[in-house]
């Protein structure tokens, strides 16, 4: 981080590409399924829109969060910071939720396995769930990133990247939550004890394989997405290898 720039300046724009990429694409997810029942004249798989919504409160959440020290400072602005980021802890598993939709193409009854490799329609769905569950993991990734950045910036790089390997691994116990357990974020406001018993369910030994297999998941693609970050056209040395690296921006 530069220290000569003040903290806000140092946070990642707030409206990058990436948040527009993201609208283009939570549209064409909705556009699919229109022409999806349009054609087959019924609706199905109408909870993927509501997944969608929900996978868009952590972004707009970081999104807040991001904007809140150009207008606070000092006791309020880290009283701001920690009241948004508990709700956004609480509301971020619904982002990567979306890859566990998948599970709908398995046990659907209504293919025809047999004739799964002539059916466009197979096809068709396999491209939808996984646009939904892409959008899902990328609208996770950006707010992920909105408060690793901050979390950089006031407290250092350490505990910015302990911050993502702790909220990988809790955001996949948030998935084991709310698939296997079937517990929603406002459980925490509206049925605390709910959520208490829901807890003490998933600590056993199958929520706590499924926890590290989604939490590896996440953090994979953090990392991955982080990397490509620093992948940028620009001067080229003699070797070929890019002569220099992006910033902490998101492009």
């Amino acid at each position: 981080m530069n220290r000569s720039r003040k903290p806000a300046q140092a946070l990642p724009t707030l409206f990058a590409p990436a948040f527009y990429v993201l609208c283009g694409t939570s549209v064409l997810c909705v556009l699919l399924l229109v022409v999806r029942a349009y054609r087959l004249d019924f609706v199905s798989y109408g909870f993927l829109l509501w997944n969608l919504f929900l996978a868009w409160l952590p972004l707009i959440v970081s999104m807040a969060a991001i904007g809140l020290p150009k207008l606070l400072r000092g006791g309020s602005l880290f009283v701001g910071l920690f009241v948004l980021g508990i709700a956004w802890v609480l509301l971020y598993p619904n982002a990567p939720y979306l890859t566990t939709d998948l599970i709908h193409l398995i046990v659907d009854s209504s293919y025809g396995w047999h004739e799964t490799l002539d059916s466009l329609v197979v096809w068709y769905d396999l491209v939808v769930f996984f646009l939904f569950s892409w959008c899902g993991l990328l609208l996770g990734y950006l707010s992920m990133f909105h408060f690793h950045s901050l979390i950089r910036v006031y407290a250092g790089s350490f505990a910015g990247w302990l911050f993502i390997v702790v909220v990988s691994f809790l955001g996949g116990f948030g998935i084991y939550l709310g698939r296997v357990i079937r517990l929603n974020s406002w459980d925490a406001l509206f049925s605390p004890f709910r959520l208490l018993d829901g807890v003490r369910a998933g600590l056993g030994h199958n929520g706590a394989i499924f926890t590290a297999l989604f939490g590896l998941l996440i953090l994979i693609v953090y990392l991955s997405l982080s990397c490509l970050r620093f992948v940028r056209p620009g001067e080229h040395t003699r070797e070929g290898l890019p002569s220099r690296y992006g910033n902490d921006s998101v492009h």
